[in-house]
């Protein structure tokens, strides 16, 4: 497996989800006085991080603003030093900085997984997530980090092929829908040559929580040149009575004159496939401008999006160290 940050006990750091409620200050200019003064924008979460223990079992992390400086999430953490892990059976460690400057845990929970229902587990081949040889990760959108949701693997039953695997380990009420949404895609494009080779479906202690897909070797995302072939790969999507919802040109990849399509996350089947949603995938291409930019239209209006699942306590203001947070925050641009 790819180094690392350790613990004391040798679990491994192998995803950081992107945290977008990070602390800052600014200054700013009283009304009435005219004097400056220095007020807190945005709102503070634990940014979660995801281990896999020496003993196979992945452990949910919140670590709270002030326990590394600045905007950690997004960069090398191989460097970074955690805390020892609590002794005893747990899932989910929430991480902070105390008053006298210690960081530790300062709860550790035991909770049930959910997985993918069995109604959507389709294909023959499941293999438990801890036999996997992690080789690296993708970055998946990130400079230096990895949100640990894909990985380039190696595993005994595929030796003649490359393969990556797609999980979804952090604890959002939206991902399960999502997983579900993206393995029944697959199943019905399988074998059309609209997406990668679909090769199976990961297990975590018993439950799907994601699946395996052939490598495709010298793929590359499509260009503006491309856009005609990537409304053909749509259009033989729309006709399978499926939307992608994220229908940007890095979702469309280009191995000679195959345009293979990827990430069915926001993917709509059958009658929630509407002609709007069908509209906003060609929309979405023929505009190349914002092409790469987060969908912007029904996608966010349609439907509320939920939280979380609330594991982690709220942090306070007088946790925060703002001499690592604020100053950081002003100093680095803000990440595309």
């Amino acid at each position: 497996m790819e180094s690392r940050s350790t613990t004391t006990q040798g679990a491994n750091l192998i995803g950081v989800a992107q945290n977008h409620y990070w602390p800052m200050q600014i200054e700013a200019i009283c009304a009435e006085t005219g004097k400056i003064f220095t007020e807190r924008i945005r709102i503070s979460k634990p940014t979660k991080c995801l281990f896999l223990a020496g003993d196979g079992f992945l452990k949910w992390v919140g670590v709270n603003a002030g326990v590394f400086p600045g905007r950690w999430w997004n960069k090398d953490v191989s460097h970074l030093v955690f805390p020892p892990f609590p002794a005893g059976s747990w899932k989910v460690g929430q991480i902070r900085r105390s008053e006298n400057g210690e960081v530790g845990f300062t709860k550790t929970l035991e909770i049930p997984l959910e997985g993918v229902n069995n109604a959507f587990v389709w294909h023959p081949t499941i293999i438990e997530f801890a036999e996997f040889e992690l080789v690296s990760p993708f970055k998946n959108g990130f400079k230096e980090g990895t949100d640990g949701r894909l990985w380039h693997v190696k595993h005994l039953s595929f030796k003649e092929k490359s393969i990556f695997i797609k999980i979804d380990p952090f604890f959002y009420n939206w991902s399960k829908s999502n997983m579900e949404a993206e393995t029944r895609v697959y199943q019905r494009v399988a074998g059309l040559g609209i997406a990668p080779e679909f090769l199976g479906h990961v297990t975590y202690r018993g439950i799907v929580i994601g699946f395996i897909l052939k490598w495709i070797e010298g793929a590359k995302t499509t260009e503006k040149k491309d856009r005609s072939a990537r409304l053909a790969a749509i259009k033989k999507l729309h006709a399978l009575g499926i939307t992608h919802g994220t229908a940007h040109r890095d979702n469309f990849l280009k191995i000679g004159d195959d345009i293979p399509i990827i990430d069915f996350e926001e993917a709509r089947l059958d009658e929630q496939a509407t002609d709007e949603h069908k509209y906003e995938d060609v929309r979405r291409i023929r505009n190349f401008k914002g092409d790469a930019l987060p969908q912007t239209s029904i996608y966010n209006n349609e439907e509320s999006v939920p939280e979380s699942n609330n594991l982690f306590d709220p942090m306070v203001d007088d946790e925060i160290c703002w001499s690592d947070d604020s100053t950081a925050g002003k100093s680095e641009p803000e990440d595309d």
